[in-house]
């Protein structure tokens, strides 16, 4: 099943509190993956540009602030609509993790 995340309204940090030169690293660090070559958004082939902050859809109470590899197009922080992510895509903490 595919994890549902909308974009954050607020304007990222950069670089990185944790010292990751960005967060497409800091995804990568997280994940233990490579960026993938597309967008993470379902649908969507567009190349990666960054490491977008998002929410997750599923009203948990533990919303925290997550990191997932979009393109500029669909890092869209006036969007605040949920969205369908690829199949296996990982969602990281955006805070330092020990990973960085």
């Amino acid at each position: 099943m595919s994890k549902q995340v909308k974009n954050s309204k607020r304007k990222a940090i950069f670089p990185p509190a944790c010292g990751c030169s960005s967060y497409l690293v800091h995804w990568e660090k997280a994940t233990k993956e490579k960026r993938p070559a597309i967008c993470s958004k379902s649908g969507c082939t567009n190349s990666v540009d960054v490491g977008a902050h998002v929410f997750n859809c599923s009203g948990t109470s533990t919303n925290s602030l997550k990191v997932v590899p979009l393109c500029n197009r669909c890092n869209n922080r006036t969007n605040q609509d949920c969205f369908k992510l690829n199949k296996g895509v990982k969602i990281p903490s955006a805070s330092k993790l020990s990973s960085c």
